[in-house]
């Protein structure tokens, strides 16, 4: 009984991490369309938004396109000024 409890268990396993490179497969292609959307895109509208910043909670105040989501520059103070009031 025990070896049966451990072949599930190492199935399991095994199902788990093919879902998992499964899932990373797909999260690259999805990063690299964006990407090359990001890449053609001529930013023709921006915005000052919240940022997150790398997979932290920090967040930063930056121009973002309006089309593409990209981060495209930083505001001045006074630009950062007038968004904040």
């Amino acid at each position: 009984m025990v070896e049966v409890s451990y072949v599930n268990e190492l199935l399991e396993t095994m199902a788990a991490n093919r879902k998992v490179e499964k899932l990373l497969n797909q999260k690259s292609k999805i990063e690299r369309e964006l990407r090359e959307v990001q890449e053609k895109c001529n930013h023709p509208r921006q915005t000052i938004k919240q940022v997150t910043l790398d997979v932290g909670c920090q967040t930063s105040t930056r121009w973002v396109c309006d089309e593409c989501a990209s981060v495209v520059g930083y505001p001045s103070e006074e630009e950062l000024k007038k968004y904040l009031n």
